[in-house]
């Protein structure tokens, strides 16, 4: 962000955007990526320390859109806050963690139950078959009943008939594109809609094991991670995560730094969340996209 704002005006500005765009359409759920928006070839992540053993990993911009995470190192094991779009994502972060630590997984929390943040879980579960998987009870409800919205697991038997579609179509685009940019954009998408429909035939979901009805403390082997169930914000069951020590929050798409999707939200709702959420100590906000914000930025 180039403008500098300070915490309170910044909060407001976002609750105030996401309650001004319901009338939006035509946009790509759920982070309002657009499908046609340039991709990147670096890494899928870049892992950015933000306090002392705690990292965000910063999603590259992808056709399928990979969601943020935080990864919070404690003395007997790692926490990471949301396991992006598809085991394969989770699996190149999990290999960047292993270049930290060597300290097994002991929690996953999911911020909420959109695609881009749950469907990587099963990596984690895989690597530690003791893995704790928290969300709140309406996140789990979400991922688990019929048409929920953009995710859960009746979206994935959504996606397995739609991908299909989405490949056919960027096939034919491929045909009439005239410009050689545009073309070379959209094999790059093509390659990513092939490579994620085969991750979507194979997926083993892994579900939550534990949830919460309201805010928790975690004390977790010299760190003390916060769970809190604020209010409805991006979905009815938004967690934020909150290290009060290191001044730290994740928020999941409750806050990001470009227009969020409100196909699930609740946007007067959203404002009276974030208000709450201003009231802690933070100087640093991992969103569920885009680049960490910090002091230097809303303080």
């Amino acid at each position: 962000m180039s403008t500098h704002w300070t915490r309170r005006q910044f909060l407001a500005h976002m609750g105030a955007a996401a309650a001004a765009i319901q009338t939006f359409e035509h946009i790509d759920p759920c982070c309002v990526f657009a499908a046609d928006a340039k991709t990147t070839d670096k890494d899928l992540f870049e892992l950015k320390q933000v306090a002392d053993g705690v990292y965000a990993a910063i999603a590259a911009p992808r056709y399928k859109v990979n969601s943020n995470a935080a990864v919070i190192l404690t003395n007997d094991g790692v926490v990471v806050v949301d396991s992006h779009s598809k085991p394969s994502a989770a699996q190149a972060l999990y290999r960047e963690i292993q270049g930290i630590t060597k300290q097994p997984m002991r929690k996953v929390i999911n911020t909420h139950f959109h695609w881009d943040h749950w469907q990587g879980n099963q990596v984690y579960a895989a690597a530690s078959p003791n893995l704790e998987i928290i969300t709140s009870e309406r996140t789990k409800d979400n991922l688990t009943k019929p048409d929920a919205g953009v995710g859960g697991l009746s979206y994935v038997e959504k996606q397995l008939a739609a991908v299909p579609k989405e490949i056919e179509k960027l096939k034919n685009d491929i045909q009439q594109a005239s410009n050689p940019e545009q073309k070379a954009r959209l094999e790059a998408n093509l390659q990513q809609a092939e490579a994620y429909l085969e991750e979507l035939k194979h997926l083993k979901p892994a579900l939550p094991t534990r949830t919460v009805a309201s805010s928790v403390t975690l004390n977790e082997q010299g760190r003390e991670i916060q769970v809190l169930v604020l209010g409805r914000a991006h979905t009815d069951g938004d967690v934020f995560i909150y290290l009060p020590r290191e001044k730290v929050v994740a928020t999941g798409d409750a806050l990001i730094d470009w227009m969020p999707f409100l196909g699930d939200g609740y946007p007067e709702e959203w404002v009276e969340t974030l208000t709450t959420l201003e009231k802690f100590d933070f100087t640093h906000i991992i969103p569920g996209h885009g680049e960490v914000l910090s002091n230097l930025d809303i303080s």
